[in-house]
């Protein structure tokens, strides 16, 4: 009898860049036209304008294409021989470009051509809701490669009750199951016209210590290895609630473990002000949808030769969702050193954005 699926999700490593300007389609006359139509007829049917000569150049007041930066982070990660067999795009806001089907294009430029789909309308639950998406999909047997890709970007052309990001980012963690590409994280060459072709879309960062990438990269790549443990969302957690509600789940989650790491989104340490400080990190403020995938990257990297799992957790104060997932040494997590022992259950109990028990917006 063959051996069922793997459903671990080991992270062989990341990438994550800064971009500056508008997209480069906005370049283009006829392009930016198209936007400026689209994004028009959106905004009215919400009662809100699009400033007139806004479009009329392509300026830094225009913003960011997911496609784009997106495509960038698969260049400089993924290598050709490499093929992803499943891919999820993951973002709040809506990007300069919204008529494009981005999740297909991405497919199509991504190694494997993947299924690829799009989170959305999750607020900064969305990255978490790919992850359980993506663990149910390792347990069919057909995913040997999950890309999950975060992004944000800072401009839409009307007003809104909420700022905007600080800039436009974006996070890519590329995993791989059980026993599919068990050699070294960045053991895979990325070819090295990679890293001139995307170079001119952002402002390449990590180019310290944490730059582990293979050869040839652009200096986004972070060697980061991981296995992905527990994945909990909670829906409809009121503001005057997150905090118990966290500091309950953070303590099932660490399991008595004096050297766990916390990474808290600047939003729940904002509903949180009394959270713990002894080894927390909590993310800067401004970027709610990357901001804990990039931080969290620097905890999982930080310390090389030493395990100590990691609890990464954010609160959406918008929509009201709590999420945490957990993060475990790939090399002791079948060793004892797993943070819970039933670590394969990777969704909690209650509903989440992927399910019933979605809070009204």
């Amino acid at each position: 009898m063959p051996a069922a699926p793997s459903t671990d999700l080991h992270l062989i490593r990341a990438a994550r860049r800064a971009f500056t300007g508008p997209a480069a389609l906005l370049h283009d006359p006829v392009h930016r036209d198209q936007s400026r139509r689209y994004l028009t007829d959106l905004a009215r049917q919400d009662g809100r304008e699009v400033p007139a000569g806004l479009f009329d150049t392509a300026s830094e007041s225009l913003g960011q294409s997911y496609a784009e930066m997106a495509e960038a982070l698969i260049g400089a990660l993924v290598a050709p021989d490499e093929p992803v067999d499943l891919l999820v795009l993951a973002f709040s806001r809506h990007d300069m470009l919204p008529g494009r089907a981005t999740a297909t294009y991405l497919s199509h430029v991504c190694p494997g051509t993947p299924l690829s789909f799009a989170v959305c309308d999750q607020g900064s639950a969305a990255a978490f809701s790919a992850l359980r998406l993506a663990h149910a999909y390792a347990a069919s047997g057909g995913c040997r490669r999950f890309l999950l890709i975060a992004v944000e970007q800072t401009v839409l052309p009307y007003a809104t009750s909420t700022p905007g990001p600080a800039r436009h980012q974006g996070v890519a963690l590329l995993f791989r199951t059980t026993g599919q590409d068990a050699a070294a994280p960045g053991a895979h060459p990325v070819p090295p016209d990679a890293a001139t072709a995307a170079e001119p879309a952002g402002l390449p960062v990590g180019q310290g210590t944490d730059s582990a990438g293979p050869a040839g990269s652009t200096g986004d790549v972070v060697g980061a290895s991981a296995r992905l443990g527990v994945v909990r969302q909670h829906p409809a957690v009121p503001a005057d609630e997150v905090a118990a509600r966290a500091a309950s789940e953070l303590a099932a989650l660490a399991a008595g473990r004096p050297d766990v790491r916390v990474v808290l989104s600047a939003d729940l340490a904002a509903a949180w002000p009394a959270h713990p400080v002894e080894g927390v990190t909590v993310t800067p403020p401004g970027q709610p949808t990357t901001g804990l995938w990039w931080t969290l990257l620097d905890r999982l990297t930080d310390q090389p030769g030493r395990s100590r799992p990691v609890v990464a957790a954010d609160y959406d104060p918008d929509l009201r969702y709590l999420c945490l997932v957990t993060w475990e040494d790939a090399a002791t997590a079948d060793d004892g050193g797993r943070l819970r022992p039933d670590r394969r259950r990777t969704t909690g109990d209650d509903s989440g954005p992927t399910g019933e028990g979605r809070p009204d917006r």
